[in-house]
């Protein structure tokens, strides 16, 4: 019965994650901008080539738990490596 009820907390709690991160419109990083990340949700990469520059969207939770994304540019990690 604990095992039940601990599977759906966790499913609703996923399933409003999930929908806070559709309903948030996103922003372009700009240097020096002031980010208040508590925790992050996602970090999404758009497809690309190897050792190539990357765009990518962070979801993430500000203090206060309000949801927030930002769109920014970043090096693919295979550069670092070679």
């Amino acid at each position: 019965m604990k095992y039940s009820a601990l599977v759906l907390v966790a499913l609703f709690a996923s399933a409003n994650v999930m929908a806070a991160e559709e309903s948030v419109k996103a922003v372009d990083y700009k240097y020096g901008m002031d980010l208040d990340v508590a925790t992050v949700i996602s970090i999404v990469d758009q497809p690309h080539q190897p050792c190539s520059l990357v765009k990518s969207q962070m979801t993430y939770k500000d203090s206060q738990g309000e949801v927030h994304a930002v769109n920014y540019v970043k090096l693919d990690s295979e550069c670092a490596q070679n």
